[in-house]
């Protein structure tokens, strides 16, 4: 039996259309790259000189930090940080680069110490699941549903 034209053209109407599905998905899964934060530059920290670097050298040189450390009693501390993740559609997002850099500053607001820490320095932290007990009633389903029925002000 000769193939006609028109169950040929089904077929790779079915194979174009299965193959565009396919190449779809596969793009779709694309990992989604995100960069946060401040973008580590080795040659700016550089210039950063213990002992030298004032708070307005740091500012000029490295641009406003992430955050300032609220102990400012032990000499105040300046962190820079910054993070890459990626991630696919909805899973959890995998952290590829970490860095924070933390200046710390003595009493006259020099630079005192610089110190660095990347993705291998980080600490994983266990979430408490207890929760705070509250005083009152429990309600039930219905009764949240149904409770105020009866219960409004007409107004005069």
């Amino acid at each position: 039996m000769k193939p006609d034209g028109r169950n040929l053209m089904k077929k790779f109407l079915a194979l174009s259309i299965c193959t565009s599905l396919a190449a779809l998905s596969l793009v779709a899964c694309d990992p989604v790259r995100e960069e946060r934060g401040y973008r580590l530059d080795p040659e700016q920290i550089a210039l950063v000189e213990t002992g030298v670097s004032s708070k307005d050298d740091v500012i000029e040189k490295m641009g406003s930090p992430t955050s300032i450390s609220t102990f400012p009693d032990a000499g105040e501390a300046w962190y820079y940080i910054g993070k890459k993740t990626e991630h696919i559609a909805f899973l959890e997002k995998d952290i590829i680069e970490q860095n924070v850099i933390v200046i710390h500053f003595d009493q006259n607001e020099v630079v005192k110490e610089i110190k660095k820490y990347d993705k291998d320095d980080r600490r994983e932290i266990e979430v408490v699941e207890r929760t705070t007990p509250t005083g009152g009633n429990k309600l039930g389903f219905f009764e949240q549903i149904f409770g105020n029925f009866g219960r409004f002000n007409t107004g005069q």
